[in-house]
């Protein structure tokens, strides 16, 4: 289970909490990947009818398909199941996914049936792993654009995924870091923001 809170970054404070981040105690990683993904569905919306997100994503030099499932959303807090492999294509990708524990039933379906993609995103993606009194956690500030082929808009977020360790230690350190950057809370994944852009 993915436990992963998500913020909007004011633009005043992008380059602050970028150089906090880079010089926080417990640093374990930096990492700069570029990213580009797809999304898909069927043509009646199955996927999302069944609160699911389904991408294949360009991570620097490999490809993953991912399938995520919303199970509870709080604020900037939500759990998801979130299951991936690496893979060339989309077929691939959902004929490999039961390997990571996703639902081979909904892969079987999926697969089965003409998926189209509806939305995108590109963006730069500064990770940060960081071993903190308690959890390891990684952050990532996202700066790029999402939409469709026709319009695509900007955004700037940062996300903090618990990795292991004390979830109510999380959450303190994610509340901290909330008041001390201005942070708003971001509801609205990434594929829902790129789905509701309009020409």
């Amino acid at each position: 289970m993915e436990l992963e809170y998500k913020w909007q970054i004011p633009q005043e404070t992008l380059a602050a909490l970028a150089a906090y981040l880079h010089d926080l105690p417990g640093r374990l990683s930096h990492e700069t990947l570029s990213m580009a993904a797809s999304y898909y569905d069927t043509a009646d919306g199955t996927v999302r009818r069944l609160g699911a997100a389904l991408r294949l994503r360009r991570e620097n030099d490999r490809t993953v398909c991912c399938l995520k499932r919303t199970v509870q959303k709080e604020g900037a807090l939500a759990e998801r199941e979130e299951y991936e492999q690496e893979a060339e294509t989309l077929r691939e990708g959902l004929q490999k996914l039961p390997q990571a524990g996703a639902p081979a039933g909904l892969c079987k379906m999926l697969e089965l049936q003409e998926l189209r993609a509806f939305a995108m995103t590109e963006f730069i993606r500064n990770c940060y792993l960081i071993a903190a009194e308690g959890f390891t956690a990684e952050f990532a500030v996202d700066v790029g654009r999402l939409g469709n082929p026709e319009k695509m808009l900007p955004f700037e977020e940062l996300e903090l995924e618990l990795k292991s360790g004390d979830p109510e230690a999380f959450r303190r350190c994610a509340e901290q870091l909330q008041a001390q950057f201005s942070l708003q809370p971001q509801p609205l994944s990434k594929l829902a923001r790129a789905a509701s852009v309009t020409s």
